[in-house]
């Protein structure tokens, strides 16, 4: 692999004198001043000058503490780009992960050189095109140009970044759960999580009681447990059973970084449920993509033993089925026309629908259970007269409506 980067690695060690591998095959330690992350790709096979790059997210983690630059080598060595560290940092900030990887696409547009990644506007890189000199710069993409003393002061500005409630969370979890010091940290972010997705709980804590309990619309008494090792060895399941029955909640609940199996097989045996500090954050995320309430994850607390990704998963497979029934909503309103129909008809037309469309159907007991929502009068979408359903408005206008009343439902719900 490095024989895609030995002119620039000679270039570097002419420059920096000391040049050693450091992580991986292309992260190298560049003396004292920095590192330098090496990233080939060959130009596409069309022919274009087009380049597909992938920023290993581990790296860049490792790397983020010190000064770095990415070099991006598109093809042939004398087409390289200096990237640095303020500047791959703004690339991927709110970048989606494909797999354990951010993707970067370079490309040449009439002479100009252009750098893109998913759901960001396209950034002109012809200035850092074969320019060892911005390595370890302060150089970063600006949308118009300002001078050397602006640009120092906007970088004397303190950087504020505006945290989502969900991220505050997730920080304040992931952060607060290696703090053996101070538990109630974790006690507190955990009861913030849990009242996040919907339920009514408590932060309690302190000796001899439970740490957070939940109370409705089903009772769980959780134990907070921090950590600075990596796994927990030992928890008092005795002491649990008894502050469940103290509460008369229905289920136990443990959540930490992680646990030894011994835990497991405990948790397992007296039929707890044991949650990973990172799973938590991972349904939060799932809750961003489609918002749960208590009764989603009433199957989750009856889980025994380790809460594992799979079943998460499955909870997402279930919303995602139920989020495909929402959307036949429009081929239901297509399949029925202002000609009066009874079901049979309607539910016939509406098979048609799908099988053009090579869609999936609801049965017909939800197919009903949907035209009938419909055809309420406070929707004013579809008519129902004499058990025969017709619709007064057309297909755009039912739609808009449709959006509208759920439009209305959340505001009014906030």
């Amino acid at each position: 692999m490095t024989n895609h980067y030995s002119n620039i690695l000679s270039k570097l060690e002419e420059e920096y004198r000391a040049v050693e591998r450091y992580y991986g095959q292309t992260v190298y330690k560049l003396s004292k001043d920095g590192f330098a992350y090496l990233r080939y790709s060959k130009r596409e096979k069309t022919g274009k000058e087009k380049y597909f790059f992938g920023l290993d997210k581990d790296a860049i983690e490792k790397l983020k503490r010190f000064d770095f630059t990415v070099i991006l080598v598109c093809g042939e060595e004398d087409i390289n780009f200096m990237l640095n560290k303020d500047f791959v940092l703004s690339i991927i900030d709110g970048l989606k992960i494909s797999g354990s990887r951010w993707l970067i696409n370079i490309y040449k547009a009439k002479n100009v050189w252009y750098l893109k990644v998913s759901g960001k506007k396209r950034l002109d890189i012809s200035d850092f095109k074969n320019r060892f000199d911005l390595i370890f710069s302060k150089v970063v993409y600006l949308e118009k140009e300002i001078t050397k003393e602006k640009f120092r002061e906007e970088k004397r500005k303190p950087e504020v970044i505006e945290l989502s409630e969900v991220e505050k969370i997730k920080s304040e979890l992931i952060s607060s759960a290696i703090k053996s010091d101070k538990p109630s940290l974790f006690e507190k972010a955990i009861a913030s999580c849990f009242t996040f997705l919907g339920f009514e709980c408590e932060h309690i804590g302190g000796a001899g009681n439970t740490d957070v309990l939940v109370s409705i619309p089903y009772r769980v008494i959780i134990e907070a447990k921090t950590t600075t090792r990596g796994s927990i060895g030992k928890i008092y399941f005795t002491r649990l059973k008894q502050h469940k029955e103290k509460h008369n909640a229905d289920r136990i609940a443990v959540i930490c970084n992680d646990f030894e199996p011994s835990v497991i097989r405990d948790a397992e045996i007296e039929s707890s449920l044991l949650i990973q500090t990172r799973l938590l954050c991972l349904l939060l995320d799932l809750n961003e993509d489609y918002p749960l309430s208590p009764s989603d994850l009433k199957h989750i607390f009856q889980l025994k033993g380790l809460l594992k990704e799979e079943d998460l998963q499955d909870l997402r497979n279930r919303l995602v089925n139920l989020k495909e029934k929402t959307e036949n909503l429009s081929t239901i309103i297509q399949s029925i026309d202002n000609q009066k129909r009874n079901l049979d008809e309607v539910f016939g037309r509406y098979q048609m629908k799908c099988t053009a469309l090579n869609t999936s159907t609801l049965d017909k007991i939800q197919f009903k259970a949907f035209i009938d929502f419909l055809a309420m009068p406070f929707m004013g979408v579809i008519v129902k007269e004499n058990s025969l359903y017709y619709r007064e408005v057309s297909e755009d206008i039912a739609m808009k409506r449709l959006n509208k009343i759920g439009g209305s439902i959340y505001e009014t719900s906030k």
